[in-house]
């Protein structure tokens, strides 16, 4: 008897567990076809298509399509997935009776917050709306030039690709399932191929020959443990503690010095390139860290991430693939002081979708191509109101990097492979070796300046010094308009004159009288 209570509560205890699952089941299915429900509300039958991945050709072909909608007798949305950067990224696409995607939303996802936020935002979302789905979507860096082109989310590549495969597995459906057209598979994990991913090694290059550093080779070199904090231009501040080898004793138990050269650049897996110069490698250390808080860092950083205690976040590169070091820099002799505005009036502005805003941008190359000497072995750099100076190199800035005139933070570096955070906000210059381009309204946050005529004046001499400008005992200046007209000044007359910056133009003073309109740059001439 107590046998058969004890089976007897086994069954209650089986069924009433069974039950559960198949009402959380039920009701998980009645909430997503509640959602599907909103999105046609004027549609008298929407049900699920049974057994959609049993269909041969949608399984081998379009793997990511897990379960798909009829909308009136005709097949049209769909919820698939596809694997990103950290796992699978599920998503609902929706299409009206003309074949035109008229919704894509993202459902879950496991990406990193830093690089794949904004995948889940209305204005990358939106991108997808009104295309016709008689083609697959193509993700592009930055120019949309056909109405198939998707723009990916600025240093998500992969998450954006992924999302992209998603909509697309739906878009193969669709035309396989309602015109019986049989487009090409697409895969349910983004290529490997596409991350460029190297996570257990980075190299370090020099002149005669280099090195690859391995993640647990670096175990084996010197330590340091630091406690360090990360500022971020957006202010915010991470304190966290570190653990590795510094590079330059990791250089020096390899006989390689570090004071030999004249810099280094690094470069992540994600392209995000910064320079360091040996001046400020005097002054601060370049740790090679491999350890966060006690913990190995994350598979996202691997396989070390750059720490550099008294520098702001754009030197603290992640994910290190390559640290090059260079034995030579052109040093910096800037002959030419130019203004932004009246320089690159003349070239046509993009208006760069960076995060959702899109701003009025010049791109570099264009800037560069109005100088008369660019040295390739130079650097471009760019400095903030903050004090903040960041270097890069002329090819790296010769194509698709831009300067944002216009909006939030501006002026601003901004390049696809830019995460926000790691820019040059409210820059007050930029200069190659010989030319320097300056930006008056934010210039005068950081030099003497004085009120003429109830406008606020910047002191020239701090103006060029500033931009980089250094001149010898007996210094000759030239003013030059836009119209070509020029003003020769004296070293003392510099130390008098003013620029100041209206809405329509820039205006030259030696002491309280107006010497030029319409400055355009002023040069500098030794004997």
């Amino acid at each position: 008897m107590m046998k058969n209570k004890k089976y007897y509560i086994a069954f209650i205890v089986f069924t009433l567990v069974l039950v559960t699952v198949l009402f959380t089941v039920n009701d998980s299915s009645s909430e997503e076809q509640q959602m599907v429900k909103e999105y046609y509300p004027e549609a008298g039958e929407v049900n699920l298509v049974d057994d959609i991945s049993e269909d041969m050709f949608i399984s081998l072909n379009f793997p990511g399509v897990l379960r798909a909608y009829e909308i009136d007798g005709e097949v049209k949305a769909f919820i698939s997935t596809c694997v990103g950067y950290n796992g699978p990224v599920d998503v609902f696409t929706a299409l009206d009776s003309g074949g035109e995607i008229k919704k894509v939303k993202i459902l879950q996802h496991e990406e990193t917050l830093d690089y794949a936020e904004h995948i889940e935002s209305n204005w990358f979302l939106e991108r997808f709306l009104n295309i016709k789905g008689n083609k697959f979507l193509n993700l592009v860096v930055l120019d949309k030039e056909n109405p198939e082109d998707i723009i990916q989310v600025t240093g998500a590549t992969i998450s954006s690709k992924a999302v992209v495969n998603a909509v697309n597995a739906s878009l193969g459906t669709y035309n396989y399932l309602n015109n019986g057209i049989e487009m090409t598979s697409v895969p349910d994990v983004v290529p490997q191929e596409i991350w460029q991913k190297d996570d257990n090694s980075f190299a370090i290059n020099y002149e005669d020959g280099s090195l690859r550093i391995d993640v647990e080779e670096i175990k084996d070199y010197p330590q340091v443990e630091r406690t360090v904090t990360l500022v971020n231009t957006t202010g915010t501040e991470t304190e966290m503690k570190v653990k590795g080898p510094t590079l330059r004793s990791l250089l020096e138990e390899e006989g390689i010095g570090l004071g030999e050269y004249a810099g280094i650049g690094i470069t992540g897996r994600d392209g995000y390139y910064t320079m360091v110069d040996k001046e400020m490698l005097e002054i601060d250390e370049v740790i090679l860290s491999w350890e966060v808080n006690g913990e190995p860092i994350d598979e996202k950083e691997k396989p070390v991430r750059v720490a550099m205690p008294n520098q702001l976040g754009p030197y603290w590169v992640k994910m290190v693939s390559v640290i090059d070091l260079y034995d030579e820099i052109t040093p910096k002799d800037i002959e030419k002081v130019h203004m932004f505005d009246p320089l690159t009036n003349d070239i046509e502005p993009y208006y760069y979708e960076y995060y959702g805003s899109k701003d009025k941008s010049i791109e570099v190359g264009k800037i560069l191509a109005k100088f008369d000497i660019v040295d390739k072995k130079g650097f471009f750099t760019m400095a903030a109101t903050d004090g903040l100076m960041k270097n890069e190199t002329i090819s790296l800035v010769r194509q698709r990097y831009f300067i944002k005139s216009e909006g939030e933070n501006a002026p601003m570096n901004i390049a696809p492979n830019f995460r926000l955070g790691m820019n040059v906000k409210h820059m007050t210059h930029f200069s190659t070796t010989k030319d320097a381009v300056v930006f008056p309204e934010k210039m005068k946050e950081v030099v003497r300046t004085k009120n003429i005529e109830e406008m606020e004046g910047l002191l020239v001499e701090d103006v060029l010094l500033t931009a980089g400008m250094r001149w010898n005992d007996n210094p000759k200046f030239t003013a030059v308009s836009e119209e070509g007209s020029t003003y020769d000044l004296t070293l003392e007359e510099i130390q008098n004159s003013y620029i100041i910056k209206t809405d329509e133009e820039v205006l030259l003073y030696f002491k309280d009288n107006q010497i030029m309109k319409n400055l355009l740059r002023i040069e500098k001439h030794e004997s």
